[in-house]
C-alpha cells in the first residue's frame, strides 16, 4: 500500500522506532512523544495528512492508539507540533478536517500530490486567516533559535520562561485528567561561597554539573528548570506529595556528595581546599492536595523551601495535604521515615 516507513513489518515498528512503546506507561506528553519519533525518522504529520503510508493501516492505528494512551488531544498536539500554537480541542480537530479537505480540494485542482504542510499554510493562513508572516524556516535553524528561548545558557537546563509555560500547561493537564502534579523548588544552600571563594567561572561550572546531576535523577516526564541564581525548578506530573518528597530526598543526598569542580569545564573535577560543601533545601507542594492554580504552586513551594532553610538546611520539606498530619519532611536532623 506504497511506501513502508523505515521497512519494518507493521507488528515491530513501534518496539523499533521507539523502545518505550513496549512498556508505555502513559505519563510522556503527546507532543514530546512526536518530537522523539520524528527525531527516529517517523514524521506522524506526514502520515496522518497521508502524504506517506505504513506498510498497512493497522499500523497506523497502532501507532494513533498508542499515542492517545497519553491522554492528551491528538489533534491539539499535532497542529501544535506545526504550528506551535495550542487551539482548544474542538477547534483542533475541525482545523485538521479543514486542513485535509483543502488538501483534497487543491490536489483535485491541481491534478497532483499536494503536501499536507503546503495545504496547512494555504489553509490557516489564506482561507481562516489564522497565521500571519508566515515564514519558513528549516528544523536545524528553527530548533537552535528555540534553544536560546526554552534553556538556561549557563546551567543547560529548561529556562525560567520555559517553566512558567510548562507548569501552566502542566497544571492544565492534571485538572482535565486527575492527576496529581508536584512542584519542587531547590535552593543550594552555600552557593554564594562558591563565587566568593572560587570565583565565577567555577560557580558557572557548578551550576552546570547540577543541571547534569538533576536531570540524571529526574524521569525523561519531569522538567528539569533553572528557577533564579543559585534555584532550580522540577516540575513533576502525575506525582503527590509522598512520590515528590521520595524523589527530593534522592536529590539532596546526591547533591550532598557533590565536590565543587575547578576546570571551568567541570571536567575531572577535584576538591579545592577552601571551597565549601553544597546542600540542597528543597520545597514543595502538590495539585491538587494544596494548590488550584500555578502561581500558588509557586509561592507554597517557595514558602516549604524557605521553611526548609529555617529548619536548619539540607533537608525536604513538601507541603502534605489538609488531610494529612504537618508536612513530609526529610535531611539532616528531621523527624522523619526519610531521615538520615
Amino acid at each position: 500500500m506504497g511506501e513502508s516507513a523505515g521497512g519494518s513489518p507493521p507488528a515491530l515498528f513501534l518496539s523499533r522506532v521507539n523502545p518505550a512503546f513496549s512498556s508505555y506507561d502513559g505519563r510522556m506528553s503527546l507532543f514530546r512523544e512526536l518530537r522523539e519519533l520524528e527525531e527516529d525518522g517517523v514524521d506522524l504529520i506526514d502520515l496522518l495528512g497521508q502524504d506517506r503510508f505504513l506498510e498497512s493501516p493497522e499500523a497506523l492505528q497502532q501507532i494513533i492508539q498508542r499515542l492517545r494512551d497519553v491522554n492528551d488531544n491528538l489533534y491539539v498536539e499535532l497542529l501544535f507540533h506545526l504550528t506551535y500554537r495550542r487551539f482548544p480541542e474542538s477547534e483542533a480537530d475541525a482545523l485538521w478536517k479543514g486542513i485535509m479537505g483543502h488538501k483534497a480540494k487543491l490536489e483535485r485542482a491541481l491534478g497532483r500530490k499536494v503536501g499536507f504542510r503546503v495545504a496547512a499554510i494555504e489553509y490557516l493562513e489564506g482561507e481562516k486567516g489564522i497565521l500571519r508572516g508566515v515564514r519558513l524556516i528549516a528544523r536545524p535553524e528553527f530548533e537552535s533559535i528555540l534553544s536560546f528561548v526554552h534553556i538556561d545558557e549557563v546551567s543547560g537546563v529548561y529556562s525560567r520562561r520555559y517553566f512558567n509555560d510548562r507548569l501552566a500547561e502542566e497544571v492544565g493537564r492534571a485538572r482535565r485528567y486527575g492527576n496529581p502534579l508536584t512542584l519542587l523548588l531547590l535552593d543550594l544552600d552555600a552557593f554564594k561561597l562558591v563565587n566568593d571563594r572560587c570565583g565565577h567561572v567555577v560557580g558557572d561550572a557548578t551550576l552546570r554539573q547540577i543541571g547534569r546531576l538533576l536531570k540524571e535523577t529526574t524521569r525523561q516526564t519531569d522538567a528539569v528548570c533553572r528557577f533564579g541564581g543559585d534555584e532550580f525548578a522540577l516540575i513533576l506530573p502525575e506525582t503527590d506529595a509522598s512520590a515528590a518528597s521520595v524523589t527530593g530526598e534522592r536529590i539532596r543526598k546526591a547533591v550532598s556528595s557533590f565536590s565543587v569542580p575547578v576546570s571551568p569545564e567541570g571536567i575531572n573535577g577535584i576538591d579545592i581546599p577552601d571551597a565549601p560543601k553544597l546542600t540542597l533545601s528543597i520545597g514543595g507542594a502538590c495539585y491538587p492536595a494544596n494548590c488550584e492554580e500555578a502561581e500558588e504552586l509557586v509561592a507554597l513551594a517557595d514558602q516549604m523551601c524557605l521553611e526548609a532553610k529555617r529548619a536548619g538546611k539540607n533537608r525536604v520539606h513538601v507541603a502534605a495535604s489538609e488531610f494529612d498530619k504537618g508536612d513530609f519532611s526529610s535531611g539532616i536532623g528531621a523527624d522523619s521515615a526519610l531521615e538520615i
